[in-house]
Order: structure tokens, then sequence, then C-alpha cells
């Protein structure tokens, strides 16, 4: 009795980039494999958009620190 998946089993199906703007749209967000698409560029620096194509807005989350919890501390057991 084997476990695990059956060999050649794959969770990925291939389509072209064409079908893929066809069910997403052209302008879609996808999110991708930062280590991926640097190496798809050749650098880790960000895409810089062109005069042919409108800049795009990228939302950023920052970070926020929790708010400062403030305690005295006594001791109960002072003779």
């Amino acid at each position: 009795m084997s476990k695990g998946r059956p060999k050649g089993y794959s969770p990925y199906k291939d389509i072209t980039y064409e079908e893929l703007g066809d069910w997403v749209g052209r302008k879609s967000m996808v999110k991708v494999s930062k280590s991926w698409l640097d190496a798809l560029i050749g650098s880790p620096t960000p895409l810089v958009a062109t005069a042919t194509t409108p800049p795009t807005k990228i939302h950023t989350i920052k970070e926020q620190s929790p708010p400062k919890i403030e305690f005295k501390l006594t001791n109960l057991n002072d003779e």
C-alpha cells in the first residue's frame, strides 16, 4: 500500500499568458515570488513604469508597534 501522490502528479496546470489575461484581465494584480521575479528581471530593483505603461498603485502595510503597557511592581511580601 503506497502513500502520497501518484508518480507524475503536479498541482499545477500550464496555460498561456494570453489565456491567463482572458481569465483575470491584463491589469489584474497577481502574487508571485519575489525571488522568482528577481531572477526573471535580473535584479532586485523595483520595476520602473515606462511611458507606455501607466504606473500602478502598490499598497503597503506599515508595521505598527504594539501599544506600550505601563505597570508598577509591588512586593506583597514586605515584613
